[in-house]
């Protein structure tokens, strides 16, 4: 690791070699001039007006924050873009009885942040404007004029992206970002309310605000407590027995009962109307429902219903699936989400790289385990590597790599995925393939086959199986240049081999490699297969 004390910078070249290797010819995603062969990804620094129920505290946090900056800075030509992935304002963490900073007043609380000599400022003059902005939950209403207001003496300024997703690749979609929030349920913007966008979760978060602001001692602030910085200020971990249409009501009682927060308390919104949590629990009633609809409904809604609580939960469990969910119809094969506020460097027995970029405001007693983490990524190699800030015990900071985080699952244990991952590889192909026809026979498709696979290309889908004993089963049928293929695919349970038939394939179970062609491995779960046309 390289050290540095808190009024240096790296050396740009040693680290860039060290970190990631950076490499100097034209790759993917690479630009004219120097070779610029990386993403930097920040998230989940929870910047506010430095109330004592904010995470982010400036007399702490901030030589933390100093130091990844100034190690962007002293590598600005190698890094294409710096990418603020969520929640790094937070417009969340202040008692009801408080209406919610601006942007503007967190800045001016911050000017070592936000200010004109800012680390923000250097940043933007360094990369040359090459700043992005996605929105997380915690900051989800903040605008474009908001980030023009980060004043900058050669004019760059700070791009917001609009949407749930990012790809920072352009067409190039390889690589995929986002906070992450937009697949859980208690945080996803809700449009569908007079509170819109503000979800479930911000009123859960402000109670936790309460409950704060009355046992604080005169001085003391949150960062002093231990075990800080869960997503929604309480550990929703107790509701996952309730989850199931009754949970909105669950949530809510439980946030009253756990923090003392009167149901009939008035809460300031960012608006300035006011609101309570017994009209929050009847406004959001019909979550679980619309969840369900927007899942498809029926028994499949329900199940994604399910995860997307899980995901808010259980400390992210059931994200990755969301997130894989997203990939594989971009053809993306990097997802790199925060919000969880735990770094994740992988998934096991998955189709993609998922990353996560972990939690940047840890209170002082929780800093020994709970890491200030970032993510670099190798543009050329489309990986990603989690870095990390840390003091060195003698009053400076060290960036390096950071190997401790989880790897992550698609499907949690102690369930088992019998899904069936399919690649079907155009690349040879003489034309086009268009979908005449798909079926599950078993399970249900999360990512259903494409109804056209260009020559040249290749495409993915995904067929998951049901809870119980059958596993999941199906078909997809092409028209090509040499007429109608049905591929069939399945991952039975038990002693029924796996299903590979239609095409020439190669498959595989879980991590391992990719076999024999026409071979398929008798059992194991999941199952890959990759069709030939």
């Amino acid at each position: 690791m390289t050290k540095l004390s808190r009024r240096s910078v790296l050396a740009g070249a040693a680290l860039a070699t060290a970190a990631i290797g950076v490499t100097k010819g034209a790759g993917a995603g690479s630009l004219q001039g120097p070779s610029r062969s990386r993403l930097v990804v920040i998230s989940d620094v929870h910047i506010g007006d430095n109330s004592p129920t904010v995470w982010y505290q400036r007399n702490y946090h901030e030589a933390y924050l100093k130091v990844l900056f100034d190690h962007v800075i002293a590598n600005a030509d190698a890094v294409r873009e710096l990418i603020i992935l969520g929640d790094f304002v937070d417009f969340w963490t202040y008692p009801p009885d408080r209406r919610p900073p601006s942007f503007a007043e967190i800045a001016a609380a911050n000017p070592m942040v936000f200010g004109p000599r800012g680390m923000l400022n250097a940043a933007l003059g360094a990369l040359e404007g090459r700043v992005s902005y996605v929105r997380g939950n915690h900051d989800m209403t903040i605008t474009q004029d908001d980030l023009d207001g980060v004043t900058n003496s050669q004019r760059y300024r700070i791009k917001l992206q609009d949407g749930d997703t990012y790809f920072p690749l352009g067409s190039d979609r390889r690589i995929l970002c986002g906070h992450g929030h937009r697949w859980t349920m208690f945080n996803a913007p809700d449009t569908t309310t007079r509170l819109a966008p503000l979800p479930i979760g911000h009123f859960a978060t402000r109670a936790f605000c309460y409950q704060l602001a009355r046992t604080l001692a005169p001085g003391q602030t949150v960062a002093d407590l231990v075990h800080q910085g869960i997503p929604n200020g309480l550990d929703l971990g107790g509701l996952v027995k309730s989850v199931d249409s009754s949970i909105i009501e669950t949530l809510v009682d439980y946030a009253s009962d756990q923090t003392g927060l009167p149901m009939s308390e008035a809460i300031l919104l960012p608006t300035g109307e006011t609101t309570t949590l017994a009209e929050v629990k009847d406004i959001y009633r019909p979550l679980w429902s619309n969840w369900t609809a927007m899942g498809g409904g029926g028994r499949q809604g329900q199940l994604m219903a399910f995860k997307a609580a899980f995901a808010d939960a259980s400390n992210g469990t059931y994200l990755p699936w969301f997130a894989q969910r997203q990939a594989l119809p971009a053809q993306a094969e990097v997802v790199i989400f925060g919000h969880t506020h735990v770094p994740v460097r992988g998934l096991k027995d998955g189709f993609i790289e998922y990353v996560n970029t972990g939690f940047d405001c840890a209170s002082m007693p929780d800093m020994a385990s709970r890491h200030f983490t970032f993510i670099e990524v190798d543009i050329e190699a489309a990986h990603a590597q989690i870095m990390q800030v840390a003091g060195d015990g003698t009053g400076g900071f060290a960036v390096g790599p950071f190997d401790g985080a989880r790897r992550d699952e698609v499907v949690p244990r102690p369930a088992i995925d019998y899904s069936t991952y399919v690649t079907l590889d155009n690349r040879a192909g003489a034309a086009d393939l268009v979908l005449s026809g798909a079926e599950a026979k078993e399970g249900f498709f999360v990512v259903p086959p494409p109804a056209r696979v260009a020559r040249g290309e290749r495409a993915r889908f995904w067929i998951q199986d049901y809870p119980g004993g059958h596993g999941s089963e199906g078909t997809a049928t092409y028209q090509g240049a040499n007429g109608a293929v049905t591929l069939a695919f399945g991952c039975p349970t038990g002693l029924i081999s796996n299903i590979a038939a239609g095409a020439d394939f190669r498959s595989r179970i879980g991590n391992g490699d990719y076999g024999d062609l026409n071979h398929a491995p008798y059992t194991g779960h999941p199952f890959f297969v990759e069709f030939s046309t």
